[in-house]
């Protein structure tokens, strides 16, 4: 065998441990996904209009997401509108009723609830279109706000919810669709 055949051996050996390697990881990632994001304590000077950001403590938790993409659900409580295609939570592909959940480390109070859906920094088609916005006290159900037929990129919701723990987001995927999986920028949840 001459130096070059070696060379080329050792350079196809390498590729194939690269790419077994990378095969492990992917398996390890789509089956153990961290649907919790971590707490985080909260920060002083974190800006107290947005009751949602984790450095107030808050916490997202979701049904699924998207590991290939690295489409973390801490990206929808970052405080961050970033047109960086890749900081945005996307629920899994398999996910058929994805939802995400805004944990409170403590009661809040709330009025409003701003979404930063993909159409701000994408096409239009992923913005969704149908989707509903809970908010609860343990199992309690205080608020809630169905949405049909919405088209906005970044739309204001008004849901007047007091002492609660939690917000939810369930939506509704469109099979076959820009909209079947979530994409979802940011989650804003202001007094």
């Amino acid at each position: 065998m001459t130096s070059d055949s070696a060379v080329r051996l050792a350079y196809i050996a390498a590729a194939m441990y690269g790419l077994a390697l990378a095969f492990a990881l992917a398996v390890v990632l789509a089956r153990s996904p961290k649907p919790v994001t971590p707490a985080f304590d909260a920060v002083a000077e974190c800006s107290p209009e947005d009751l949602a950001h984790y450095c107030r403590g808050a916490r997202a938790r979701v049904s699924s997401f998207h590991a290939f993409g690295s489409h973390h659900p801490i990206y929808a409580i970052d405080g961050r509108s970033s047109e960086d295609l890749v900081e945005k939570w996307v629920s899994a592909p398999n996910d058929d009723a994805p939802w995400i959940d805004v944990l409170f480390p403590e009661p809040v109070s709330f009025s409003t609830v701003r979404l930063s859906h993909a159409g701000t920094a994408e096409a239009s088609d992923y913005t969704m279109r149908s989707y509903r916005l809970s908010c609860s006290a343990g199992a309690e159900v205080r608020g809630s706000l169905g949405i049909h037929s919405n088209e906005a990129p970044r739309p204001l919701h008004p849901l007047r919810c007091r002492n609660v723990d939690r917000l939810r987001l369930d939506f509704d995927v469109e099979p076959g669709t820009a909209r079947e999986l979530v994409r979802l920028y940011e989650v804003e949840v202001a007094p």
